[in-house]
């Protein structure tokens, strides 16, 4: 067992020892299907025209808006020769409580950093739409097939009001057929173009936000974000109370939704390591959250998902996973599945993320 192991499994005693760990209660509170009216999109998430949430993206057909973004969780520690195949019954064993308190333990001993820029790189995939050629206007139609696209998209957030940020929308797009039965009928249909035919860069001059709820927050005012537990639930919940029930579809959120949903924006952003681990342990109170072990996501890394069900209307009702790297407390991927289906509808993959020195450059380590 290494340092960085042993620390982590002195964490979980310390932990064991101060937090004694009770179920979570089952609960019906959902997130998907009580999405706001008001859409929020990665800017350019959809052909590099919609400017809005630099953390989430538009979904068609999966219950709305989920994040890209947006977005770490420490591990159990290795036994014997310290592969990981030799912990992932240790892992799997730990309910999320115990291992959220873990991450907000790893998040905390990360060093502050930032910088002119915030980057992303993520893959999203999610179901194909195509547009008739009929319309007059564009307008979404559902397909007699089953197909999914996926995208890369590269993301600059400028910190400094008044510099440029960009986004770089559909690169590498790779469509997938749920079977060759569905290959078949988008073939009779005349082989119509599902993704795009090149990569599509938006530069702009405006400030880009990430959003709470429908609060929108700048890249500076995401790192002066509380850094304890308790500040950072109070902010929470003064955001909460001002959201009206208008903005949001079918019913506003409770509480512990919304603290759910601003985790998946937040752990893909640039906050700061305090205010990180403050998230993990506020996560660690809410209920309906479980741990699934370790799993695999669209990249193939392995890490622990956390899972809560979400109970909307049609294929808004189903499960949303945050699957977190169980070493690093990093945010490895976003997924959501709908009720019944054990293939998830989108995947919002994080290939690399941090500061970068200038526009266009990626994060040096």
């Amino acid at each position: 067992m290494n340092d960085d192991h042993e620390e982590f499994a002195q964490a979980l005693r310390t932990l064991a020892q101060r937090e004694p760990v009770t179920p979570a209660p089952v609960s019906a509170l959902v997130r998907r299907g009580r999405r706001a009216k008001r859409t929020r999109a990665v800017v350019g998430a959809i052909a590099g025209t919609v400017i809005a949430s630099a953390a989430v993206v538009v979904v068609w057909g999966s219950g709305g808006v989920v994040p890209a973004g947006p977005p770490p969780i420490a591990s159990a520690p290795l036994a014997g020769d310290g592969s990981r195949s030799s912990h992932s019954s240790r892992t799997q064993s730990l309910d999320a409580r115990s291992v959220l308190l873990a991450a907000a333990e790893t998040a905390a001993r990360e060093p502050a950093t930032s910088g002119p820029y915030w980057y992303t790189r993520q893959r999203i995939s999610q179901p194909a739409h195509y547009y008739g050629k009929k319309l007059k206007k564009p307008q979404r139609q559902k397909i007699p097939f089953s197909a999914t696209v996926a995208s890369t998209q590269d993301s600059w957030y400028a910190s400094e009001k008044g510099e440029p940020s960009r986004t770089v929308t559909g690169q590498d797009p790779k469509v997938a057929f749920a079977s060759p039965a569905d290959e078949a009928k988008w073939k009779q249909l005349g082989s119509p173009a599902l993704a795009g035919e090149k990569p599509s860069t938006n530069d702009y001059d405006m400030e880009l936000h990430f959003q709470i709820g429908n609060h929108n927050f700048t890249v500076r005012q995401l790192l002066k974000l509380p850094t304890s537990k308790d500040r950072l639930e109070s902010q929470l919940r003064r955001l909460f109370d001002e959201e009206r029930a208008s903005d949001w579809w079918p019913a506003k959120p409770e509480f512990t939704e919304y603290v759910w949903s601003a985790a998946q924006d937040l752990l893909a952003g640039p906050i700061s390591p305090g205010t990180r681990s403050a998230l993990y342990r506020l996560l660690a109170e809410q209920p309906a959250i479980k741990s699934l072990g370790e799993v695999t996501d669209s990249l193939g890394r392995t890490g622990v998902a956390l899972a809560r069900a979400t109970a909307g209307n049609g294929d808004s009702a189903g499960e949303a996973r945050l699957i977190v790297d169980d070493e690093t407390a990093e945010l490895l991927s976003y997924e959501f599945r709908e009720q019944g289906q054990s293939s998830p509808t989108l995947q919002v993959s994080y290939e690399d993320m941090g500061w970068a020195e200038a526009l266009g450059e990626r994060p040096q380590s």
